[in-house]
């Protein structure tokens, strides 16, 4: 059994219109890291005690605490979201705040873009960006809709909220070129063609939830569908091997999940990230 600590995280997944269809952000990690090195991602990271500080939470507007806690079922609820904003700045450029006058930031003007870089360097802390700009944090541009827990056995276990952003309409996403090395817009049905062609890696949640984004026709649609959703189910996969000795993984509802013992993957052992590895 895995005694490796389970950690919050937020993922954010942002869309945009396009000519064909809507399109979603995936960024490309760099293939040097320990987790999920060189795979197409959606923004997200592990959630700071930072972003629980009361004066970022002063900051939220869109959706109160007691809401928060309401919606995600835990306590502190807004720091999930916090998480999942600052992560979208520092690691695609994008922001979702407005400025004193309570007008939303369409464009991000230079101040911004060099504050994202000194972020991004270490050089400063999001808590700071927000207060000396006297920012507001615009959490109820964020629809939760998913929630994962990595499997017991894996060597580094997230328990993960994501949620759904739709982007403003002149902001510009960037890499930031240290965890980020590549991104692209994609309609989600191209992102798991791409995937299921072997062309892009993805982790097993980054598939379902695109599965999920491909139900829908416009970003308008998508986002009525997501508010709409009354509740979030909370699902953790499990390890198991097969006859051959490989590792798969298996879905709660799946006959292998239901007959699935605690596997634990080996030292650098890759997690199953192909098509075939799910059940």
């Amino acid at each position: 059994m895995s005694t490796s600590q389970v950690r919050f995280a937020s993922t954010v997944m942002l869309v945009r219109e396009a000519d064909r269809a809507f399109e979603v952000l995936l960024l490309r990690r760099n293939k040097d890291l320990a987790f999920a090195g060189g795979a197409h991602v959606f923004p997200g990271g592990s959630v700071d005690p930072s972003d629980a500080q009361p004066g970022l939470v002063a900051r939220c507007f869109g959706l109160s605490a007691a809401e928060a806690d309401e919606r995600l079922g835990t306590p502190d609820a807004l720091s999930f979201y916090i998480a999942a904003l600052r992560e979208a700045f520092e690691e695609a450029g994008i922001l979702l705040v407005s400025k004193d006058s309570g007008q939303l930031v369409d464009d991000l003007d230079e101040k911004l873009r060099d504050c994202r870089q000194s972020l991004v360097a270490g050089q400063c802390t999001f808590t700071e960006i927000v207060e000396t700009l006297d920012l507001h944090l615009d959490v109820g541009a964020l629809a939760y809709v998913a929630h994962w827990v990595t499997p017991e056995g894996a060597p580094r276990r997230f328990d993960t909220r994501f949620f759904l952003a739709s982007v403003p309409s002149q902001q510009r996403a960037t890499p930031d070129r240290s965890e980020i090395v590549g991104q692209v817009w994609v309609t989600p049905l191209d992102a798991l063609d791409q995937y299921r062609r072997g062309y892009f890696e993805l982790v097993l949640p980054t598939v379902k939830n695109l599965e999920f984004l491909a139900s829908f026709d416009t970003v308008d649609h998508l986002m009525g569908g997501a508010r709409s959703l009354t509740s979030v189910e909370r699902i953790q996969p499990r390890f198991y091997r097969n006859v051959d000795g490989s590792v798969a993984v298996a879905l709660p509802g799946s006959l292998e999940y239901e007959h699935a013992s605690a596997t634990v993957l080996a030292h650098g052992e890759a997690l199953p990230t192909r098509p075939s590895q799910v059940k």
